[in-house]
């Protein structure tokens, strides 16, 4: 027998083994942002992923056509670059091989990472991904557990129109992806709600002084400064508005977790923003994440959006359960019509893909978030004015 002919059937038996082995495991990957512009948002969320990943195992791994295989985890630093997580994502495809990705945090990553799970055929669910301009493009191999941007504070607008005692409002807007998006529904649903806009001020995500846009602010005295933007933006602002002495009625600032407490102190006591989950809340698997949490050593007011992630692990263990292969195809098909209970609610997909779950407005009293709307789930009440 030919050298050649050895090799070939040497290499094709690699092959087979290799796939065989591959098929004998469930391969996930992601990519966290551990450095760079978004670290403050989802830096140590590679552990609450691997946490994840270990008690599976530890239990003999993921439910599959009623078997558990062994869960592996592929992981990298996206440093918060698009052009870095595009690349990553090619590699969880290629080199990897992964059989499904979960997407990396914000919508400007997610847009260019998907990419490459739609030209390799893997089933991708996003997370806090949820600008209309992702789910514009007629992917197949996307999903998005969230909702899309412009109904994002939908509840906030909801207590506003309720109460009855906040009449304008004036926008300060980071431009990226998430943030516009966010703007756009937030200025046409507070114009359902009967509040008159007085202004929009749009400033890119690195702008160091705000003192002009704050003057500007002090003339309009509106109830509502509402501040679209990522946390180190929000902090920028915030620490100025704060300085020159900026007092409208409220300060709504959708991005208000733990790095911006921190970074504010006291003065970040009042103001409003948004929440995917509190303990208060309970719900499917609470125990559980709070478990993963711990083990991981997150704590939730630091990093509010570690609910949202929680959700994507919770559908992706309720997708397999009911799925009899790792068949791409019939693992988006599955995930698509999936309805899952999650901790935050019940997780279905539209067919552009884009998902269900909706923040809940939340405020800061005592150091403390807490939910103030709907009352069913509020866990205290809108202090308003906050001031």
């Amino acid at each position: 027998m030919g050298r050649k002919l050895i090799k070939a059937i040497v290499s094709f038996a690699f092959i087979i083994c290799l796939r065989e082995a591959q098929a004998e495991e469930f391969r996930i990957g992601a990519t966290i942002s551990t450095s760079g512009h978004f670290a403050t948002e989802v830096g140590p969320f590679g552990r609450l992923l691997s946490s994840w990943a270990d008690e599976l195992n530890s239990k003999g791994g993921i439910g599959l056509d009623g078997r558990k295989v062994p869960v592996r985890l592929f992981l990298y630093d996206d440093r918060s670059d698009e052009a870095i997580a595009r690349r990553m994502y090619e590699r969880l495809a290629t080199v990897d091989r992964v059989n499904f990705m979960l997407g990396p945090y914000s919508s400007p990553l997610t847009f260019a990472a998907s990419t490459a799970a739609e030209i390799h055929k893997i089933p991708f669910l996003a997370i806090c991904a949820n600008s209309p301009k992702i789910y514009e493009r007629g992917y197949k191999w996307l999903a998005c557990i969230i909702d899309e941007a412009p109904r994002y504070t939908y509840r906030y607008w909801e207590m506003i129109r309720e109460e009855g005692l906040a009449k304008t409002v004036s926008f300060v807007v980071e431009d990226t992806l998430h943030p516009r998006g966010v703007h756009q529904g937030a200025k046409v649903l507070a114009e359902d709600g009967g509040l008159r806009v007085l202004s929009s001020h749009i400033a890119p995500k690195d702008m160091k002084d705000f003192s002009s846009v704050i003057v500007k602010l002090k003339e309009e005295d509106p109830d509502i400064v509402f501040v679209a933007s990522n946390v180190p933006f929000a902090i920028q602002f915030m620490s100025q508005a704060k300085d020159l002495r900026l007092r409208p009625r409220e300060f709504h600032v959708i991005h208000h977790g733990g790095p911006f407490l921190k970074a504010l102190g006291e003065r970040a006591e009042g103001v409003t923003g948004q929440s995917y989950w509190t303990p208060e809340m309970k719900g499917p698997g609470s125990e559980r994440f709070l478990s993963l949490l711990e083990k991981a050593g997150i704590k939730l007011e630091e990093y509010p959006w570690a609910p949202a992630y929680m959700m994507a692990l919770q559908v992706v263990e309720s997708v397999l359960s009911e799925c009899s292969s790792l068949d791409p195809e019939h693992l988006i098909g599955a995930l698509k019509k999936s309805r899952t209970q999650t901790l935050g609610g019940t997780v279905f997909f539209r067919d552009n893909g884009v998902g269900s779950i909706n923040t809940y407005p939340s405020q800061i009293q005592g150091g403390r978030y807490h939910i103030i709307w709907p009352r069913d789930l509020a866990t205290s009440k809108h202090v308003y004015p906050s001031r």
